[in-house]
């Protein structure tokens, strides 16, 4: 089976069950029954925080539900009505903020930071003569020309690391991204095409951008977006032309990304990178293992 398609928790039981055996030191790394249970407990903490990330990541999906429905609802009461407007075209937006969503995201990427910070405090534990309580100390190690089995591991997966934690950064400390969710009804000819307006954010590090009551003024939701439509017409025996087809499809611009695929894709890089760490720890059985000098040092 691949990593990729591999379960955290299985892998956890798996190691948990050789935990329960494991001798003491100076077989181990176990000092003592305590530490055995705190070698758990930070890999627990761990797991809590991947589920943290997949409720985000779940409550996201179940907003953007909601915004479908609303769409649908608009879509029923928006039908141009009177004498002759079965032919008119009416288009018909509605725009709110989606504050919510970047809330959820900003969660989304503390939990799997301190999921990561945890996998490290439970790695560290392995490398003699080495504290670690985040990622930060052994991406270190890895630009000084360390190895070792975990942390090549953590080299495989620097610059995920790094992009995250980056993207994190901005999200905690610097900025609150600004979004917009909405949508819009377009009818022509009596037939309606609702589009949904992808909530999209920063699909790398987010840029500092003023949030001032100017900025917030002159912000248009559709410069994050690319627009495309299409529509498709008979003409009858009489040269009378009928809509038979019209569709719209938005789709991120360049520099973007949708907030439910950016989560999916570090939730799945998350899940991977846990499982890896879980499968390296279970090898060395709560061995000690020791620095080791690289062939050359990792890229910054």
């Amino acid at each position: 089976m691949s990593t990729k398609h591999k379960d955290v928790a299985d892998c956890l039981e798996t190691l948990f069950k050789r935990l329960d055996v494991a001798k003491l030191a100076p077989e181990t790394i176990l000092k003592s029954e305590a530490q055995r249970e705190h070698y758990e407990s930070i890999l627990m903490f761990a797991f809590r925080k991947l589920q943290a990330a997949r409720y985000h990541h779940r409550r996201v999906g179940e907003l953007l539900d909601l915004q479908r429905k609303e769409l649908t609802r608009l879509q029923e009461t928006s039908k141009p009505k009177g004498q002759g407007l079965e032919a008119a075209t009416a288009t018909v937006r509605v725009t709110r903020s989606a504050d919510e969503l970047t809330f959820e995201l900003c969660a989304f990427f503390a939990a799997i930071r301190s999921g990561i910070d945890f996998l490290t405090r439970a790695s560290a534990q392995h490398i003699k003569g080495v504290q670690a309580e985040s990622i930060t100390t052994l991406l270190g190690l890895i630009d000084d020309g360390k190895t070792g089995p975990l942390l090549k591991v953590i080299a495989q997966n620097a610059e995920w690391l790094r992009a995250l934690r980056d993207y994190r950064d901005y999200l905690v400390h610097r900025l609150v991204i600004q979004a917009t969710s909405g949508g819009q009804v377009l009818w022509k000819h009596g037939k309606a095409v609702t589009t949904p307006y992808p909530i999209v954010v920063p699909s790398k590090i987010p840029t500092n951008v003023p949030d001032t009551r100017r900025a917030r003024a002159f912000d248009e939701p559709e410069f994050r977006f690319n627009v495309a439509a299409s529509e498709a017409f008979i003409t009858d025996a009489d040269g009378k032309k009928h809509l038979i087809e019209h569709s719209v499809e938005m789709e991120p611009a360049d520099g973007y990304i949708r907030i439910e695929d950016l989560m999916k894709r570090e939730l799945t890089a998350f899940e991977h990178f846990f499982v890896t760490v879980v499968e390296v720890l279970t090898e060395l059985d709560f061995a000690p293992t020791p620095l080791e000098k690289g062939s050359s040092k990792a890229p910054a």
